[in-house]
């Protein structure tokens, strides 16, 4: 009976664009729908002039295609790293917490067969009006910097008696890394090496078959 006990105090908050998915889902539309704007916005957050927000929200806000379109897209176009299937196997406690869209995380997985509920995703919300997209963001979790605030997720959990395992790969998912209690960083991306200049703990991963058996060995060691 112990073992649960164990596990159940465990809490992961998983980033999606980059992190279950390998292609990053407000990129490949953009790229897809408006390849000449993309190409300013993809200068403008390189250079660092504009926030991970106003990348999501103006590119996506500026497509036009349908609901119907749009999610064929999502389904025909998105790349997911399928090793988190067997992290799902083990039913460990996670949610999803995206700085873009509930739909793009929502459809791209159900396209590949994996079956989460909406509720285990906390990202902003796409509505559409024939042809016209609006990004909504979450009010309670809402970040004019990088779309959803992580790190406030994470906090939430914590009061209410979670240790949060913490699993990203870029320049959104630092404010919750710092404040996560474990933390995995994608090899060789921005939030390893952020991490890594900053002198805050973390374990590197390329894939979650890498992640289960470290996590596990560490359930083991924590007996």
């Amino acid at each position: 009976m112990r073992k649960p006990a164990v596990i159940n105090r465990y809490k992961f908050v998983i980033d999606f664009d980059g992190t279950i998915s390998i292609n990053d889902s407000t990129t490949m539309l953009a790229e897809m729908y408006i390849p000449d704007l993309h190409q300013k916005y993809l200068r403008e957050i390189r250079n660092g002039n504009i926030s991970v927000r106003k990348y999501i929200k103006e590119q996506l806000e500026a497509i036009r295609i349908t609901k119907e379109e749009y999610i064929r897209t999502l389904r025909n176009e998105m790349q997911i790293d399928l090793t988190f299937k067997n992290f799902l196997i083990k039913n460990w406690d996670f949610m999803i917490v995206s700085a873009g869209t509930l739909q793009n995380v929502f459809y791209s997985l159900e396209a590949k067969g994996i079956d989460i509920s909406q509720k285990q995703i906390i990202s902003n919300q796409l509505t559409f009006n024939g042809e016209e997209l609006k990004v909504e963001a979450p009010r309670q979790y809402d970040d004019q910097e990088n779309g959803i605030n992580k790190a406030e997720v994470i906090r939430n959990y914590q009061r209410q008696g979670y240790q949060v395992v913490f699993i990203g790969d870029s320049i959104s998912d630092f404010e919750g890394a710092k404040v996560s209690d474990i933390v995995y960083a994608k090899k060789s991306q921005k939030l390893a090496k952020y991490l890594k200049a900053q002198n805050i703990p973390f374990i590197e991963y390329q894939n979650f078959d890498e992640i289960v058996r470290h996590f596990q060995r560490y359930l083991v060691g924590m007996k």
